[in-house]
């Protein structure tokens, strides 16, 4: 095999595993926004939008990402009706739904390749303005217990940055929590850097 096809099948294996994590973030929105679509617990009326959600094929960079899409959010969405999204009691119920959100290494900026998985999931999140979010962090177990701790704590506060500054969404809807390396991936290698993600539990209790 000549370098050429080398380079070709490269290319095309690159091709593969983009377009599979494509399909993969594609179903995890849609997961979340089923989440974001359950009937609430609280016996607060939940104030739902007729508007669908069309998600985007390719993903944008650059400045791109920065623009908020014209069929996002509204302007002010308002925080998660009269509750006090801050003060939100241990045992409340969740649905999580967990997405690989890229940082630059050792930092808490969001990568430009996660700006559009970070866009969509603004879209689902600005069309069900009465729901708290929890937005968590996760780290893998290599590297100082503490400084993971407080990394994780940081890119949580970047993704509800991001999604609040970029998309108009209330930040109060938002309580980040950083969890470290406290609670790996079930099956995985504590050290595989799949455990590197970002939870988004839409509060439905």
């Amino acid at each position: 095999m000549n370098n050429i096809s080398r380079v070709l099948m490269g290319l095309m294996l690159i091709a593969g595993v983009g377009a599979a994590q494509a399909a993969s973030d594609e179903d995890k929105l849609k997961e979340l926004e089923r989440a974001m679509n359950m009937p609430s617990d609280t016996g607060m009326p939940q104030q739902k939008r007729t508007r669908a959600i069309v998600f985007d094929n390719q993903q944008q960079s650059g400045s791109q990402a920065a623009e908020p899409s014209a069929q996002v959010a509204p302007s002010s969405t308002t925080a998660a009706g009269s509750r006090d999204c801050g003060s939100l009691p241990p045992d409340v119920r969740t649905v999580g739904v967990d997405f690989p959100i890229q940082f630059n290494a050792g930092s808490a900026t969001v990568s430009s390749a996660s700006e559009g998985t970070l866009n969509q999931i603004a879209k689902v999140l600005a069309l069900s303005p009465d729901r708290c979010i929890i937005v968590e962090g996760h780290t893998d177990v290599i590297g100082n217990y503490e400084k993971n701790m407080a990394l994780s704590r940081d890119r949580a506060n970047a993704v509800v940055i991001f999604i609040s500054t970029r998309h108009g969404i209330d930040r109060k809807r938002f309580v980040p929590v950083g969890k470290g390396s406290t609670e790996t991936m079930p099956n995985l290698d504590a050290r595989d850097p799949k455990n590197r993600r970002v939870v988004f539990k839409v509060v439905t209790g």
